[in-house]
């Protein structure tokens, strides 16, 4: 059986060397979760989506290094992420277009639940062919 970490446990997982020594004792306790583990660490869509959200507004990285950042997270053995197929195909159209990762996870996960659309008022969200925008 699998465990789930929080966004604040991802994203140590992810830049805790870049911390410094302030973070020493949660690096030691997040690599002894990770070997003691005998399922891969699950990462839902909200976490996903925070973390996302934290790079962007808090460190400021451009959509290229999230898009990184999110195949990093993809790719590693020791983290299973839910709707792996629907995350990645919202970072390549988060890449390729505008409106937030958070709008492109939306609509994929909606599209793949049999949503012929997604409305919005978001204007850069409903740019994507996954919604429709909703006149005011």
């Amino acid at each position: 059986m699998m465990n789930g970490i929080d966004t604040n446990v991802l994203l140590r997982w992810l830049f805790g060397d870049m911390l410094g020594e302030d973070v020493e004792a949660e690096m030691r306790a997040i690599r002894n979760l990770v070997r003691s583990s005998e399922a891969p660490l699950h990462v839902n869509h909200i976490v996903i989506a925070e973390t996302i959200w934290v790079l962007a507004r808090r460190t400021k990285r451009s959509r290229a290094a999230i898009v990184t950042i999110i195949d990093r997270i993809l790719d590693a053995p020791e983290i299973r992420v839910q709707d792996e197929d629907a995350v990645r195909a919202a970072a390549r159209a988060f890449a390729h277009s505008t409106g937030d990762f958070s709008d492109h996870l939306i609509g994929e996960i909606n599209s793949r639940n049999g949503c012929r659309t997604t409305y919005t008022f978001d204007r850069a969200a409903a740019r994507s062919p996954l919604f429709s925008e909703l006149s005011r």
